[in-house]
């Protein structure tokens, strides 16, 4: 890697850290913590990243990758078989499986690809029949609870529910919300880190920024997330719509055909964070320290 690039890389890869590190100290977490993270990423990816699939990589090879030591390495793949053992193996949120089948379940979708307004329990077509389908085993009035405590539905009759929002979203700092945040930056690195290989041969994906030209008010901020709501989720819609019914239709699985590709569709919008370039040095003061 030319140094030029290396020099940017570095001052890149702080930026990137800095909403993390703000998430890890706001609840509690400290450098020792992330180093530990950290060490298990640099193994997880040097072993598995950087051989063909299937292949067991040597400990050279990953202790020359990542700069960490035999000893460490091996303290390293010990720490994370405990973390694996100790940590929460959920499957999918159910709240959120049944907002998805909400807005693509042919049943219950309208002429015009929109979710249609359903009862509770009455009928064929219903909230109760639409999370038995889709998420069997769960209580419907818990699933009706948790969606109406997210406002992601509003009651527009008697115990007629219409959904307000297509994607489920914890409103607190939950074990889910992280999940899901995790999996945002996973992917959106990942897809920049695939459309930035010397060797991706035209497979780009999909990569669009759009940026509003001059600052704005708090006033114009809240229109431009209100259209947002609005225009992006028909958006949004109308790409779920195509890849549940118009892509199975257009591209008929054929029996040599593989379909193990995971894909998907990420929006949000983002606020810049004020720069602050002042100097570490000028920010702390040695003088008042207790250590």
């Amino acid at each position: 890697m030319p140094d030029n690039v290396k020099k940017v890389l570095v001052v890149a890869l702080r930026r990137l850290l800095r909403p993390l590190v703000r998430i890890m100290l706001r609840e509690g977490l400290t450098y020792s913590n992330f180093a530990a993270i950290a060490q298990m990423a640099f193994v997880d990816s040097a072993a598995k990243d950087f051989v063909p699939k299937g292949t067991k990589s040597s400990s050279s090879s990953v202790c020359a990758l990542t700069g960490i030591s035999l000893r460490d390495l091996q303290t390293v793949v010990a720490d994370q078989e405990r973390f694996e053992a100790n940590q929460n193996l959920e499957g999918p949120n159910p709240f959120a499986v049944v907002l998805h089948g909400w807005h693509n379940d042919r049943d219950y979708v309208g002429p015009y690809g929109f979710p249609v307004d359903i009862p509770f329990a009455e009928g064929p077509i219903s909230l109760t029949a639409l999370t038995a389908r889709h998420a069997p085993g769960v209580s419907p009035h818990v699933v009706l609870q948790e969606l109406k405590r997210v406002k992601a539905v509003t009651e527009v009759g008697a115990n007629i529910w219409k959904p307000l929002a297509q994607e489920y979203i914890e409103p607190t700092l939950s074990a889910e919300n992280i999940r899901r945040m995790a999996a945002l930056v996973e992917s959106l690195l990942s897809t920049v880190e695939r459309n930035t290989r010397a060797d991706r041969g035209g497979s780009e994906l999909f990569e669009r920024t759009m940026v509003v030209d001059s600052s704005l008010t708090k006033k114009q901020l809240l229109g431009l997330q209100a259209y947002l709501k609005v225009a992006g989720g028909q958006f949004l819609q109308r790409v779920d719509t195509f890849a549940a019914v118009d892509l199975q239709e257009q591209f008929i699985l054929e029996p040599e055909d593989v379909a193990d590709i995971r894909a998907g569709l990420q929006c949000f919008m983002y606020i810049e964070q004020d720069s602050d370039d002042s100097k570490l040095r000028d920010v702390i003061d040695f003088n008042d320290s207790t250590i």
